[in-house]
């Protein structure tokens, strides 16, 4: 099967920066997972845990400071702190953010830390799809054997890289773990004009 075109620009490796917005509409709900049979995928893949946050200390720059931890997550996973100095005039958002990530970071996330696919294995249609996820998508595995954990088919993609080769046409994402409360879902979290006050979601950070 020859080759699907070559997307514009250069071929080198993109990741998402931080500050980068993506995936999620402002105001609406995540958009919906791209399905990617688990048949597509290449060899090999490694897989990894995120490292969980347990505790947290976060400080306000000439102003209060939040503490906050997770027993139950220190129990099973050992420790881990995280340290963080914010530049903002809100005196509630220290505690926010330790919160948010007591509730959102304290179990680790089975990820894949990169997940190649072989293009010239895959049809012109499959190849556009799989062309066609950008950075931050978020991704979802189907037909996956029963011994992936559940959170491990689902994740974003913050990282892209092709290699091109007489012989070798190669697609690798770098992947980031779906954040929170299940290994499965993103949130619950508050968004505008789709969230009422007093429901189930909760307010992010």
């Amino acid at each position: 099967m020859p080759a699907p075109p070559l997307p514009p620009g250069p071929l080198i490796l993109r990741r998402r920066r931080p500050w980068d917005l993506a995936g999620s509409p402002v105001g609406g709900l995540p958009a919906s997972p791209l399905l990617i049979p688990y048949e597509w995928i290449g060899w090999p893949v490694a897989r990894q845990p995120t490292t969980a946050i347990n505790s947290a200390t976060i400080t306000q720059d000439g102003g209060v400071q939040a503490r906050a931890t997770n027993a139950a997550s220190i129990t099973l996973w050992t420790q881990s702190t995280a340290e963080a100095t914010l530049f903002t005039d809100c005196d509630a958002d220290p505690a926010n953010l330790a919160s948010f990530l007591m509730t959102y970071y304290s179990t680790p996330r089975p990820r894949q830390p990169t997940l190649p696919f072989n293009l010239l294995a895959r049809a012109d249609d499959e190849c556009r799809t799989l062309l066609g996820a950008g950075l931050g998508r978020r991704v979802r595995i189907v037909h996956a054997p029963t011994t992936w954990p559940p959170g491990a088919c689902n994740f974003t993609i913050e990282g892209i890289r092709n290699t091109i080769a007489v012989d070798q046409r190669l697609l690798v994402w770098s992947t980031a773990a779906v954040v929170g409360t299940t290994t499965t879902d993103p949130g619950p979290w508050f968004r505008w004009d789709s969230s009422s006050w007093g429901g189930t979601d909760q307010r992010p950070f």
